[in-house]
């Protein structure tokens, strides 16, 4: 199996507190990866090993290895990781700007100063998320004015700008209607043409339409990682069993 990520024997602890157990297993190139599992189960906290953003919370502490391309993170400038492995958060946090500030703000933090290039990726990022024809005409208007839906695929079209090799997504759908939802995800199947993605979702008819590869968590550990066609037709775990049967959630 290809991979673009592999995570070995990771756990993560808040205050002494273990979160995450012993957690291993690869991460394939241009394949969405869906992370499920009950509320409090350890989730969110596994996407932010991924990027080491763990490492600078208060009272946080994680354990074990993740490389990326074959070499540890924890080796690579915090920069550089940051910007090869991206997260966009549960509630849309669009920078308080104007979509286009918005769109160049961490082009211009690495350097890209030229007006025609700021404006190529501009409009590139925002067509993969598939916004560019509803604020084309917009662009210098505030990003806080624009719909949730719209908000969210803002921040996920910000976060292509710098060309991650991975994105990762928690929960972008959950303040979502259907209709929204249902626009990010028929954005994010023609992104993992291009792009890797890692999705923590609850909505597990989602995570069926959407994944290749599924894992499912609970109680900190990582129960059963397999192809999602296999894993929702035929789990081979009970607790996996036990929640999509709706058992516990």
């Amino acid at each position: 199996m290809e991979k673009l990520m592999t995570i070995r024997k990771v756990s993560a602890s808040y205050d002494g507190k273990t979160v995450l157990h012993d957690v291993s297993m690869d991460i394939e190139p241009n394949k969405i990866t869906a992370v499920i599992g009950p509320s409090g189960c350890g989730k969110t906290t596994f996407l932010r090993t991924m990027n080491g953003l763990l490492w600078e919370e208060a009272g946080a502490k994680t354990e074990g290895e993740i490389l990326l391309d074959g070499v540890n993170i924890r080796s690579l400038p915090r920069e550089e990781l940051r910007k090869r492995v991206g997260l966009v958060f549960q509630t849309p946090s669009p920078f308080p700007f104007s979509i286009y500030k918005n769109m160049t703000y961490a082009l211009k933090y690495y350097g890209v100063r030229d007006r025609k290039t700021l404006d190529r990726i501009v409009t590139e990022k925002l067509k993969m998320a598939g916004l560019y024809d509803e604020v084309k005409n917009e662009l210098g208007k505030s990003a806080g004015k624009l719909s949730g839906g719209q908000m969210q695929r803002l921040c996920i079209a910000r976060a292509l700008t710098v060309e991650p090799e991975i994105l990762l997504l928690d929960e972008p759908c959950s303040a979502l209607d259907v209709r929204s939802s249902a626009v990010i995800e028929e954005m994010l199947t023609e992104l993992k043409k291009r792009y890797t993605i890692v999705i923590v979702t609850h909505n597990i008819a989602q995570a069926k339409r959407i994944a290749d590869n599924a894992v499912f968590f609970f109680d900190g550990r990582m129960v059963e990682y397999a192809p999602a066609s296999e894993l929702f037709s035929d789990p081979k775990e009970p607790e996996t069993k036990s929640f999509l049967a709706g058992i516990y959630g």
